[in-house]
């Protein structure tokens, strides 16, 4: 279990998730999403953002670098 600190874009607030290790980077902002939903109304594409990097969606969270009680930030994806 990772306990993360996820900060939506939007959100006045940040949140901890808890994610798997094997959960995808696409997952932890869909649970970010799902847990500020009462906040933060938001269906765009979202892009997961660590240490100043855009991760991509597809990695598991055991292969993307992030620690424990590590800070992410979720924001809407670039159109293009």
């Amino acid at each position: 279990m990772l306990p993360l600190y996820g900060f939506l874009e939007g959100d006045a607030l940040g949140l901890v998730i808890l994610a798997e290790e094997h959960e995808t980077v696409g997952a932890l902002a869909d649970k970010l999403r799902e847990a500020a939903k009462m906040r933060v109304a938001s269906s765009a594409p979202l892009a997961v953002w660590y240490r100043g990097q855009r991760l991509d969606p597809t990695v598991l969270l055991a292969d993307s670098g992030i620690e424990p009680l590590e800070r992410f930030d979720v924001r809407r994806a670039d159109p293009g």
